[in-house]
């Protein structure tokens, strides 16, 4: 690919990307859960209890971080998953492209503090 092949890839891998607003670096698991009621159907040892979703994501401090989710924000917090993949994707196919313009010397180098206009 010639320069402007790539930059023209990298503006189309940037312009396709889902709202930043909208990402969620994290996953979905559904665990089985007992409430503790006494007369309820999960008190008997063969219930599996209740199913619960619980999206979990690491903290940068290495911890984890769970919270449990009602039925209907399970598709809101699938589509913020999906769209924080399509991030991570999207970025090291950019850095490739990157690293390619660089490898190649088809970047201008930025204005030095002599050839500036004032």
């Amino acid at each position: 690919m010639d320069p402007s092949e790539l930059q023209q890839e990298r503006r189309r891998l940037a312009r396709d990307l889902p709202a930043l607003e909208e990402v969620l670096r994290a996953c979905l698991f559904e665990r089985s859960v007992r409430c503790g009621k006494p007369n309820c159907r999960c008190a008997d040892p063969d219930d599996p209890g209740h199913a619960v979703v619980c999206v979990s994501r690491s903290l940068p401090e290495g911890k984890t971080s769970q919270i449990s989710l009602p039925r209907q924000l399970v598709p809101v917090a699938e589509v913020w998953i999906q769209n924080s993949r399509r991030w991570l994707e999207a970025i090291e196919q950019i850095s490739a492209i990157n690293h390619e313009l660089l490898r190649r010397r088809w970047v201008e180098p930025p204005p030095t503090e002599g050839s500036r206009r004032r």
